[in-house]
């Protein structure tokens, strides 16, 4: 008897209903190796590719064999593959088949430079959910002057066509900041020429190696104007704001009671290259070390971190235009230090999109 076939969003929304708000590792984002073949400008990390020392501090295959029986057991659903440059593990071919087999929902998140035949062959063999491919730029010369790699271009271009050619779904992202803003449109033209979705970001991070990346964001007012050129940029602000909106109206004196908020240690989670647990991502150190323990004490330790009470005043606390912010606890360490602070960018940039979207914005 054949199966039913429901539709992916479909599938999302009825596993979020039958969790019925309880924590579940649900997702998982696997950050593979810091290490690079590029040197981004604006990058928060990205190792030299042939650090040995650092190659050496990574998880082995076997131990990364091991977690990835562990997130099976434990339920995990979705995995992301990020860096630094996923491609640059050896064993990436080993790790990628098991984790199939092991049936994620598995998405890379790739530079596409190292891409090529037999990856490629690999994947349509068993085809990822998705790839996603950050382009940084659409000339030659501005891709070359953001990553510092010559030949960059080319190489991610061919990655780029290699993968359609064999059927995989392909998503390309960019970086929108000073280097690339003249190129956003014909980055937005290229994606349509070749039909596949295109998204850019200029929100930029500051560095874990402490470079001061400032002079390439986008003043804010350049940043919301581009909102223009994605065309569900505003249906994706204006359904973030009108479900904060309504947690608002149910309770008009909600104030957030604690620091984290979002679905970091909630429903997703991050795994560094050394096999360390984190909330997320952007949050480090990570919290847990897998090496010298089991999953579930670190899941659990997870949930006791989301469970850190806000212990001050700030201004974020009470902003109407808090829900389509993209101020988060991590955006402000990585600016300030702590946690519990306003970052400033992040809040211009939102009160500015308010007014676009022809939002009520104070001037507090």
């Amino acid at each position: 008897m054949p199966c039913d076939e429901l539709d992916y969003g479909r599938f999302s929304e009825l596993l979020d209903l039958r969790l019925r708000g309880r924590r579940a590792p649900l997702s998982v984002t696997i950050g593979l190796t810091d290490r690079c073949n590029l040197r981004c400008a604006h990058c928060f990390v990205h190792d030299p590719a042939q650090d040995s020392r650092i190659r050496s501090s990574e998880l082995t295959t076997e131990q990364w064999l091991g977690v990835f029986d562990q997130l099976a057991e434990a339920g995990c659903l979705w995995m992301a593959w990020t860096g630094g440059e996923i491609l640059l593990r050896p064993d990436f071919a080993d790790l990628y088949r098991y984790a199939k087999r092991k049936g994620f929902l598995l998405s890379l998140l790739t530079n596409g430079t190292l891409l090529t035949p037999r990856i490629v062959d690999l994947l349509a063999e068993w085809y990822p959910f998705v790839v996603e491919i950050t382009l940084y730029g659409r000339t030659k010369e501005t891709f070359e002057k953001v990553t510092g790699e010559r030949g960059a271009y080319d190489r991610c271009m061919r990655g780029i066509y290699l993968l359609l050619e064999a059927g995989i779904a392909v998503r390309l992202k960019t970086i929108a900041m000073t280097l690339t803003e003249y190129e956003l449109q014909a980055m937005y033209d290229l994606a349509a020429e070749l039909g596949v979705e295109f998204r850019h970001d200029g929100v930029l991070f500051q560095t874990f190696h402490g470079k001061d990346i400032s002079d390439l964001r986008l003043p804010a007012a350049k940043l919301v104007a581009a909102d223009k050129l994605h065309p569900k940029a505003a249906e994706g602000f204006e359904r973030v704001d009108a479900r904060y909106r309504e947690l608002v109206e149910a309770d008009p004196a909600f104030v957030p009671e604690y620091v984290y908020t979002c679905g970091a240690g909630f429903r997703s989670f991050y795994i560094d290259p050394y096999g360390c647990m984190g909330l997320c991502q952007m949050t480090r150190p990570a919290a847990y070390d897998l090496t010298a323990g089991a999953f579930r004490e670190g899941w659990k330790l997870l949930g006791e971190l989301r469970l850190r009470p806000i212990s001050k005043e700030f201004e974020c606390l009470h902003c109407d235009l808090a829900g389509f912010c993209q101020r988060c606890p991590a955006f402000s360490i990585l600016e300030h230090g702590d946690p519990e602070t306003v970052v400033e960018y992040a809040c211009s940039i939102t009160h500015l999109r308010a007014r676009q979207m022809g939002l009520a914005v104070s001037d507090n």
